[in-house]
């Protein structure tokens, strides 16, 4: 039993490898035919950089929509009470 769930599971997953690869080569084709140049593939090195400078630049971001987030519950919060220790 646990051989056939097995072997449909590895029949699945080698099917839809040769389905994308076939949809994939078939669109690069046509494309081709059409005289458009498929896009240059990337240096692994290069795309891992990439990544790493994107994830960095995303941080930032993040950071900097925090501090606005602070910024305006700070601003949309305040009561105009004076709290005690402004008093004295």
């Amino acid at each position: 039993m646990v051989i056939a769930i097995i072997s449909t599971a590895l029949g699945i997953v080698l099917f839809l490898c040769l389905y994308l690869g076939f949809r994939t080569g078939l669109r690069l084709g046509m494309n081709a035919a059409k005289g458009i140049a498929p896009p240059p593939l990337k240096n692994p090195v290069i795309a891992v950089q990439d990544a790493v400078n994107e994830a960095k630049q995303h941080g930032e971001k993040i950071k900097e929509d925090n501090l606005f987030a602070e910024g305006l519950r700070n601003i949309l919060g305040f009561t105009g009470d004076i709290e005690e220790e402004e008093k004295g």
